[in-house]
């Protein structure tokens, strides 16, 4: 009995010098499966090392299923301390109220923000607070085969339209003349950012600034998509998605351009018959432009002060040392880290610098609380557009029309921020 009442007395709590001394656990959860989940693996167990008072447990998950767990633990109260979120997607976390802001924090934990590309640190901003430290930036740029280009007699990569129609027409082989050429210039890969990049080149987007009204059918948009159906069913000069597998392609040395991902290069950097290339997507319209997205680091909401500590001290590990993060396939979103001699002068770092040239002009997707709903809808009109099924004069404002209906369904549930539960201004 005298030990249960000093129990209730002390809240049953251990305050035994074991337990004062027991390391603080942090989960951190990601989507990181692939090569890039054992170059993360590997920082945890650095860190977990130089650390002792503190025990990261990571946990990876497939991206296909990751975010409907990480937002039902979230609703459920089981957040992770930390875990990452693409910048396209931030909102929605944002919105539901399940990501801390972090901008008291970064300066406690000595994190130097300015040192991060000024685009790339507001693109976590919502509302007056940022709600996440961006690790990296990924993003579009162009892979070329070296060995076809020589053949072709192609100096370069492209940089602008002329050059870029030029090489096409140099790179395509039909040898036998029977219509299907053995051996193509461009092919679309993911429809998605090969396609938003041109929109974006063009000079439009998706969505009004304040996220309030689609401009899927803005003509600049219906141009860019045009542009890229004309390739394929007017010019000749690329296949359609329906007849080929464009990424094995262009790994099996069938294709001269690609427009990829940096996070594609490790597959390349493995394959050692495939001498290829890397450099900034060309200039197809008027405004420079690639795709892009980030990975965030985001901290649970409701943590202790002594959770919270520890989280950002990973969390400014991670961005210290981003560079061997980097290695794997990405680019560092701080400068400091880019003008390194390391990073300036290894040549495992050469496509990352090819593309890092783009951040300038990096565009992110808009990022709405109802991104994966849009998305849907504007994977569907580009693939109707790039298959001659549907023209883009109709595709795309069809799609507008159906995520007009989204946003109205989200704005009668209340589940816009106030900015666009207004609705467009006039």
């Amino acid at each position: 009995m005298l030990l249960l009442g000093v129990l209730l007395l002390s809240g049953g709590c251990d305050r035994s010098p074991a337990a004062e001394h027991r390391p603080v656990t942090i989960r951190f959860w990601n989507g990181f499966t692939g090569p890039d989940g054992r170059t993360m693996l590997a920082l945890v167990r650095r860190f977990n090392h130089e650390n002792p008072d503190v025990h990261v447990v990571m946990q990876r998950m497939d991206w296909g299923t990751y975010y409907n767990k990480l937002f039902v633990a979230g609703l459920g109260g089981r957040s992770p301390e930390v875990f990452v979120v693409h910048t396209d997607s931030l909102r929605r976390f944002v919105g539901a109220g399940l990501v801390r802001p972090v901008d008291d924090l970064v300066s406690a934990a000595g994190l130097d923000v300015s040192d991060i590309d000024a685009n790339v640190w507001s693109a976590v901003e919502h509302g007056a607070a940022h709600y996440a430290v961006p690790l990296d930036i990924h993003l579009l740029g162009m892979y070329y085969n070296r060995r076809l280009f020589a053949a072709a007699g192609i100096d370069g990569p492209p940089t602008n339209r002329t050059e870029f129609i030029d090489a096409l027409r140099r790179l395509k082989k039909d040898q036998d003349n029977d219509g299907r050429p053995e051996q193509w210039g461009f092919v679309f890969t993911w429809m998605r950012t090969n396609c938003y990049t041109l929109i974006r080149q063009n000079g439009a987007d998706l969505f009004s600034p304040d996220g309030a009204r689609a401009t899927l059918d803005d003509p600049k948009a219906i141009e860019a998509i045009r542009f890229a159906s004309d390739l394929i069913r007017t010019e000749r000069l690329a296949p359609g998605p329906e007849n080929f597998d464009a990424w094995i392609g262009f790994r099996q040395g069938r294709v001269g351009i690609v427009f990829e991902g940096i996070y594609m290069l490790p597959e390349l950097q493995r394959q050692t018959d495939l001498d290829f290339g890397a450099a900034a997507v060309p200039s197809l319209f008027d405004s420079p432009a690639a795709w892009c997205n980030s990975h965030n680091l985001c901290l649970s909401k409701g943590l202790s002060p002594q959770e919270e500590a520890a989280a950002m001290r990973f969390v400014k590990f991670l961005s210290d040392n981003s560079l061997d993060w980097s290695a794997g396939g990405q680019v560092p979103v701080r400068r400091s880290l880019r003008e390194s001699p390391d990073f300036r002068a290894e040549r495992r770092f050469e496509a990352q610098r090819a593309f890092a040239t783009q951040i300038p002009h990096a565009a992110y997707m808009p990022a709405v609380p109802f991104v994966f709903e849009y998305l849907v809808e504007f994977d569907l009109a580009i693939e109707q557009s790039l298959r001659g099924s549907v023209p883009p004069a109709q595709s795309l404002p069809a799609a507008q029309a159906r995520i007009e209906r989204i946003i109205a369904r989200y704005r009668d549930a209340g589940a816009l921020p106030a900015e666009v539960a207004a609705g467009p201004q006039p």
